[in-house]
């Protein structure tokens, strides 16, 4: 919808179509890291019955509670940017979130500190995060640009 509106020139529809599509997607993510939270030990004993399998698999599942939020963000508004037709500094700006600085992230507080693969969970959360500001700012100043073009 965002390609469509943009390439149409109706910038402000554009817009509205990024922020609904990301506003849709956090809320669904929201229910979803609820139940996430709610039901961990629930969820982890469907696939164990060693208690300290399910507790273990709670700690991950709170993590990936986390990690979901900040992908909530980031998806749509990387869709939104190739609607945009914005794609070159997108992928530039993924890759050094993910690879420079989640993944050296993750790697550090899974080796250099007690947290173990608990700190590979932080290091993707951190990419995702960095990730979700910085598309958030791109998005920003090309949905700026294109209203003042």
């Amino acid at each position: 919808m965002v390609g469509f509106e943009a390439g149409a020139k109706r910038f402000q529809d554009a817009k509205t179509y990024s922020r609904l599509c990301t506003i849709t997607a956090v809320t669904f993510c929201l229910i979803s890291l609820t139940v996430l939270l709610i039901f961990k030990g629930h969820i982890a004993s469907v696939y164990s019955n060693d208690m300290q399998v399910v507790r273990l698999a709670g700690h991950f599942l709170t993590y990936a509670a986390f990690f979901q939020l900040s992908d909530a963000i980031q998806a749509p508004i990387q869709g939104a940017l190739r609607g945009y037709k914005d794609v070159t500094i997108t992928f530039i700006m993924a890759l050094v979130s993910y690879w420079i600085i989640g993944l050296p992230v993750g790697i550090l507080l899974a080796n250099m500190t007690n947290l173990g693969p608990y700190g590979y969970w932080i290091g993707l959360i951190a990419g995702l995060a960095m990730g979700a500001v910085t598309l958030s700012i791109r998005l920003r100043f090309v949905q700026r640009k294109m209203e003042n073009a």
